[in-house]
């Protein structure tokens, strides 16, 4: 069956619905037609200018991404810009370009629920329980766990080179854990509501890791590119999709790295 963009939004729309991403969240259909018939598509973490180029060369009609291409609006469109000229690039080629973000993060069996599954805790669940969507997950461990073990599993389980952590002002151990994907230091507080001990999130920012501290809260900083398993779920979920809707489509992941950091 032929598919075109509006067919694929249309289900990535009921597996993360939009009407769940969190205010002022840019995320959802990109650059491109919606009418415009899908042969091929490719997963990513991010859309980078590389990213554009391994698209084109191959042959994608549309570009699924766990981030928001256009977070910032464009105020000219002169191509001395990389930004500006990889949004050209995506036209001229005919590719569309959806994200999937803050909903993804919320949504069952989505981003919060794939990296809770590489841990192996037992008793997931929403970390607020009231709600029918919730951004994070908590997780129970078998036993508890001095930090800097968990920190090494946490490594490990993510295959990075490495990792932060901070330990609490109560140096207790791990034993329930939050996860909430990419930047999401600023939710600390409902993290203790919870009853976590131990809270998974990247890009955590120095004063908000004191206030962690001082609140008796562990953290383990794995960075944001842990997101990137992303490219390997999403198109394991269009692979499903595509065989239960009997799609005629290709699907690709992307193998551009697309992690900004490098490390002594």
């Amino acid at each position: 069956m032929i598919v075109n963009v509006q067919d694929i939004i249309n289900r990535m729309e009921e597996f993360a619905p939009l009407s769940i991403k969190m205010d002022g969240d840019p995320t959802g259909f990109q650059i491109g037609d919606r009418k415009q018939t899908v042969h091929r598509v490719m997963t990513t973490l991010d859309v980078r200018p590389n990213v554009v180029t391994e698209a084109i060369d191959k042959k994608v009609d549309l570009i699924l991404a766990h981030h928001p291409v256009m977070f910032h609006a464009a105020h000219n469109l002169d191509l001395a810009s990389p930004q500006n000229k990889m949004y050209r690039d995506l036209l001229a080629n005919n590719i569309s370009v959806y994200a999937s973000h803050t909903n993804l993060d919320k949504a069952h069996g989505g981003m919060n629920d794939w990296l809770m599954e590489e841990l192996g805790l037992q008793n997931v669940r929403f970390l607020d329980e009231d709600d029918d969507y919730s951004i994070g997950r908590m997780g129970d461990l078998k036993e508890p766990m001095e930090l800097v073990d968990f920190a090494k599993m946490v490594r490990d389980a993510y295959h990075l080179k490495n990792l932060r952590y901070v330990k609490s002002d109560l140096g207790q151990k791990v034993s329930k854990v939050a996860i909430i994907g990419g930047d999401a230091g600023k939710f600390y507080p409902e993290v203790l509501k919870a009853g976590a001990d131990t809270f998974i999130t990247g890009d955590v920012y120095y004063h908000t890791a004191h206030d962690m501290m001082a609140n008796g809260l562990n953290v383990v900083d794995p960075g944001h590119h842990v997101e990137a398993i992303f490219i390997k779920e999403m198109a394991d979920l269009l692979n499903d999709w595509k065989k239960s809707s009997k799609w005629d489509l290709d699907i690709v992941q992307s193998d551009v790295d697309t992690e900004p950091y490098n490390f002594l």
